[in-house]
């Protein structure tokens, strides 16, 4: 189903503070493209503290005297819209990217001022300096043994991996599912971070909201698809959407952590034909789900019948049905749409009743307007054999 109808905040980088900028430099952006980030051989000068996980957990490297204020999103964008600022950053990750729990414990490498200027190439003392010490405390760590990323610091450098890749990303090609509404073949492209999925023939799933013809749409990390094959990024993309509804169903963000609020958008006159979507609302579900965080604006819409598959109840259930809901395929999520879900709507105020019918039973949910579970009834257990 369609992950990420409205775009995520852009992560682009903003040019900010360029005092230093070296336009003979490559962009640091471009070497973190190409450079491995595997492990690499150890310098001089630095230390590597290997601990077993409870010697990790014992002596966590935390450290609970550092107090510093937040950063705001525009020091943060100008803080590392620095070419050199940024090649600091892809040093320390390449240094570091060989060790586990790095995030409890001080089991990882650190890097002294001397070996960290020449990893980066830069000569002048002071200028280097003076970059390290804008990254500090928010983006790097300075401890008396070196210097390392912050968790700041590592989320900048895993992201801009994911979403840059090693190579050139074509996934063009007819999929071998067809699609789950019409029966027809269904084609695949992938462009700016977006998988896409159309169906050939039919109108789709999504209205005027997307393309005619549009079955899934999802912002979809350009790492991900290295060795998968269209079925395969299909599959899980899905396994994605529905652990990103996990996270909204309980108000929380997958991006940042930060608070969800949803509202929901209902089709008072939904009549949709047998197969074609409402003439009406131009969708087949008649109330739909706008989640959002408040936050960063990571945002979905979806039909609040798959909403609700990111509830326990509904996972429980389904499970017991022998179907996973973490994990369906295309042909499940819109074969439960289309047999097991039944959604009835009342006003004043506005509730949702969403029904999942079972082999012994159903499960009944009510929502209100920011889809909060008001009442949950579940089917009676039946007596053992």
């Amino acid at each position: 189903m369609r992950t990420d109808v409205t775009s995520d905040a852009d992560r682009g980088l903003n040019p900010g503070n360029r005092n230093w900028e070296r336009s003979e430099r490559p962009s640091p952006l471009g070497s973190i493209l190409s450079r491995p980030t595997a492990a690499v051989p150890v310098p001089r000068g630095t230390l590597i503290r290997e601990q077993s996980i409870a010697s990790c957990m014992a002596k966590s490297r935390l450290n609970t005297d550092l107090k510093f204020e937040g950063i705001a999103p525009e020091e943060a964008f100008s803080v590392l819209g620095n070419e050199i600022r940024l090649d600091i950053v892809r040093a320390l990750w390449e240094a570091g990217a060989a060790n586990q729990y790095d995030d409890i414990c001080g089991a990882e490498q650190t890097m002294s001022f001397t070996e960290l200027r020449r990893r980066v190439d830069v000569r002048d003392n002071g200028k280097f300096n003076y970059h390290v010490s804008k990254l500090a405390p928010h983006f790097v760590r300075q401890t008396e043994d070196g210097y390392r990323l912050s968790g700041a610091g590592k989320r900048i450098a895993r992201t801009v991996i994911a979403v840059s890749g090693e190579e050139e990303v074509d996934v063009s090609a007819d999929l071998d599912q067809d699609c789950p509404l019409c029966g027809a073949a269904m084609t695949v492209a992938y462009e700016d971070q977006w998988l896409r999925i159309e169906c050939t023939e039919c109108k789709g799933l999504f209205g005027d909201e997307t393309p005619e013809g549009m079955v899934y749409l999802a912002n979809y990390p350009s790492a991900g698809l290295s060795q998968r094959s269209a079925d395969e990024a299909l599959s899980t993309g899905l396994f994605r959407c529905m652990l990103d509804q996990a996270y909204l169903m309980q108000g929380v963000c997958r991006e940042c952590a930060g608070h969800v609020s949803t509202t929901l958008s209902v089709c008072e006159s939904h009549d949709p034909a047998a197969g074609d979507p409402c003439l009406n609302c131009g969708t087949h579900s008649q109330v739909w789900a706008d989640e959002r965080c408040e936050t960063c604006g990571f945002a979905k819409r979806l039909p609040i019948e798959i909403c609700s598959m990111g509830l326990t109840p509904v996972i429980s259930f389904l499970d017991e049905q022998g179907i996973d809901a973490l994990a369906p395929t295309f042909d499940e999520i819109v074969g439960l749409l289309d047999s097991r879900f039944e959604t009835a709507v009342s006003h004043d105020p506005l509730r949702v009743t969403i029904t999942v019918d079972g082999d012994a039973g159903s499960l009944k949910l009510v929502l209100d307007e920011t889809m909060t579970v008001l009442d949950i009834d579940r089917p009676a257990p039946t007596a053992a054999d």
